[in-house]
């Protein structure tokens, strides 16, 4: 059994392990509104303003470095961070793979190393890096997207620093490793530039037009390498003779080696994209005339160009998704496009064309399924390696098919290649990790309040018993995106190997069972997704995986709209909460940079429909009539330009405010931080998620996470 947990086990009173409270409490300013029928008392409004931005940091960090001093001087937290770090630093890892020509492109973490490097693999094997953050010079600025050249001459990554995803897009000559002079953004880290040809690019420009919000009034804009001349916008609210684009929709531009057309994308954060398409000279010579071939009611959530072929998934009349081929030479549209590919018992994940025809992923029961479609024949299974979760599929290089990653909850991800059915290694495996032995996983259904019948996986460590545990229930619900599927999370590691388990609940408002799924648990039905995570909390506790005094509910970013409202309701179900760069106040999504991208998921402030829909997902406003709380334990980063950091701030002050006389509201902040995982350094995840660890076994009583020991009735 794993060190400390037998006696948090055997312990019949919950123990509160010693840890206490910051001293800093932020003044309460009145403040009271009604808003479509509610009375909003807010006396954390002015968190809001940019006027306090400095103090409001100031809070947070003062609390943090409290928070980060108790943890860190747990008896238990040195061993516990070895063991996190171990996990992470299993081996050489490998992300973000193209095949070009004869070369491959990848980004590479080594063990020893903080972050990743750009690096490309000659034909005989040999390794070049092309850029390294940690090299003198580049600032630590990460990797975020790239992508290279047709003919492999260049690569255009984006880097941004400090735990940002705001940067800037920069140029290495593929040949010689120099850095070119030019520098283009701000952009986005996630959006990578696009390749026309040898010298030109297209890339999504932060015009910064809305100074509150700078997701709004992004630009695809062309940039031809070498040049100072004015660079033409193809595509955004700026563009001349373009499709109207409304300010919060984010445009990019997809370019495919197969296809004389081009694809440009207008979509916000949900599920869907308006398409266009235009001819590939016409937008290289900065003049695209582009057709509309969808829009947000045909519900396209992935689109591929081969030849004059459009290929879309549509969930519009099947919520697993349909395939559609669209014949654009004859201006064609999805009203006379025909079906490739409909399986009642496949819900379709990914599309992407190649030289031998159509891939595509697609997932049955979490587990992913690939399939080729071939000029004019019939779809086909292609056999896998092993049964894991597929994905990250490209048109592949000189020797054809697509590649795409597969990995699964405890074996790391493993490239490989697919060609006319067949399936071979590319020769860049991730290193896994060898310290969790029988690890297992248990799938299983739960009963929700109405009913439905949830997912839900249990992970556990090969030394862990029968008996109750420190448990991790982890959630997110939101845009259409799995949290039950297999994924490798070495992060995950050191807990499950400390003697905890941790439970994955696929709630409603997820992409579990498809479109269907989504939207039973978004907006206005969050509540459901609620009902859903209860059903899960109840479930391992009837089974005995753990007991309410010690289990932990978790979610982050869009998880904010689940776990905090789920501990608010049943707080009795719970030991603890632990909210990640979460988003805890989205009533006020209308003044939150990033804010009006969510309206389409989550809802609109400025409507009765949508400002009631937020309402039932609002954590903050909760607090106000909650009767009580679990221990909360609240990540956030100083540089998050998703979410504000002022939706921590409110909720802690308000929590303080009223529960912090008996239950811990610890926040956690990272000046260097941003949204989570991007851009950041390996030891600042180690330290991260050792914190979160560390709460979640001192909140159950864990012997050497408390400075109190808990009564030793360890079973013989």
């Amino acid at each position: 059994m794993a060190d400390g947990v037998a006696a948090a086990r055997g312990g019949l009173e919950r123990v509160r392990g010693g840890l206490t409270n910051g001293p800093v409490r932020p003044e309460m300013r009145p403040f009271s509104e009604t808003v479509f029928g509610h009375r909003v008392d807010d006396p954390y409004r002015w968190m809001e303003s940019p006027d306090h931005a400095a103090e409001v940091a100031d809070f947070l960090a003062r609390a943090g470095d409290h928070t980060t001093a108790q943890l860190r001087s747990l008896p238990g937290w040195q061993r516990l961070r070895e063991r996190v770090a171990a996990g992470m630093r299993s081996g050489v890892q490998y992300f973000d793979v193209w095949e070009v020509g004869d070369r491959l492109f990848y980004c590479r973490q080594d063990p020893d190393a903080q972050h990743e490097k750009l690096v490309v693999r000659e034909p005989d094997g040999e390794e070049r890096v092309l850029y390294d953050p940690e090299s003198p010079g580049n600032g630590l600025a990460a990797v975020h997207a790239y992508s290279v050249s047709p003919g492999a001459a260049t690569v255009a990554f984006v880097t941004a620093e400090q735990g940002s995803e705001i940067g800037s897009v920069r140029f290495v000559d593929v040949a010689t490793g120099t850095l070119l002079p030019a520098r283009l953004g701000p952009v986005f880290g996630t959006f990578a530039p696009a390749w026309l040809d040898e010298r030109t690019v297209v890339y999504t420009l932060i015009t910064n037009r809305d100074a509150a919000d700078p997701f709004k009034h992004m630009q695809s804009v062309l940039h031809r390498l070498g040049s100072d001349g004015e660079a033409p916008r193809l595509l955004g609210t700026e563009a001349a003779g373009g499709p109207a684009l409304a300010p919060e929709e984010n445009p990019i531009v997809v370019v495919s080696a197969g296809s004389d057309w081009v694809l440009g994308l207008a979509f916000t954060a949900r599920a869907d994209s308006r398409v266009f398409v235009a001819r590939r000279e016409d937008v290289t010579a900065g003049a695209p005339a582009w057709r509309e071939v969808a829009t947000y009611d045909d519900q396209v959530s992935r689109a591929a160009l081969r030849g004059d072929t459009l290929f879309v998934c549509t969930t519009r009349d099947s919520s697993h998704g349909a395939v559609l081929a669209v014949d654009l030479a004859g201006g064609g549209g999805l009203g006379s496009a025909s079906r490739v590919l409909e399986r009642p018992d496949l819900i379709v994940a990914e599309l992407a064309a190649a030289d031998d025809g159509l891939y595509v992923i697609g997932r049955t029961d979490g587990v992913s399924r690939l399939f080729h479609v071939p000029d004019g024949g019939e779809a086909a299974e292609v056999e896998l390696p092993f049964p894991g979760t597929a994905g990250s599929m490209r048109r592949a290089g000189a020797a054809g098919g697509v590649t795409f990653l597969l990995f699964d909850w405890f074996t790391a991800t493993r490239r490989f290649r697919a060609r006319a059915g067949e399936v071979s290694s590319l020769g860049l495996d991730s290193a896994g990790y060898e310290g969790l032995r029988g690890a297992r996983q248990e799938r299983l259904l739960v009963t929700s309040a109405d009913g439905t019948q949830v997912p839900l996986v249990i992970l556990r460590g090969g030394d862990a018993g029968p008996g109750p545990a420190p448990t991790l229930l982890w959630c997110y619900g939101s845009y259409g995106l799995s949290t039950t599927e297999p994924y490798y999370a070495p992060y995950r590691f050191g807990f499950l190997e400390s003697g905890g388990v941790i439970a994955l609940c696929g709630t409603r408002g997820g992409g579990e069972r498809g479109r269907a799924w989504h939207d039973a648990g978004r907006a206005a039905n969050k509540p459901n997704a609620h009902a859903d995570l209860i059903a899960a909390a109840e479930e391992l506790v009837r089974l005995g995986v753990t007991r309410p005094d010690m289990l932990t509910v978790a979610g982050a970013s869009a998880g904010g709209l689940l776990a905090p409202p789920v501990a608010l309701k049943r707080p009795d179900l719970f030991a603890g909460l632990v909210a990640i760069v979460a988003a805890m106040n989205p009533t006020r999504l209308a003044v939150a940079r990033n804010g009006a991208d969510q309206y389409a998921e989550m809802g609109d402030p400025n409507t009765p429909d949508g400002f009631e829909a937020l309402w039932r997902q609002d954590a903050y406003a909760m607090l106000e009539e909650a009767a009580d709380m679990p221990d909360t334990l609240l990540t956030v980063g100083l540089n998050d330009s998703r979410i504000d950091p002022w939706m921590t701030a409110k909720y802690a002050a308000r929590a303080l405010e009223k529960f912090g006389d008996r239950r811990l509201v610890l926040v956690r902040a990272d000046r260097e931080g941003g949204h989570g995982i991007f851009g950041h350094a390996v030891d600042q995840l180690v330290d991260e998620w050792t914190d979160v660890y560390a709460f979640v076994l001192n909140r159950a009583g864990v012997e050497g996470f408390t400075r109190t020991a808990p009564p030793s009735r360890a079973r013989g």
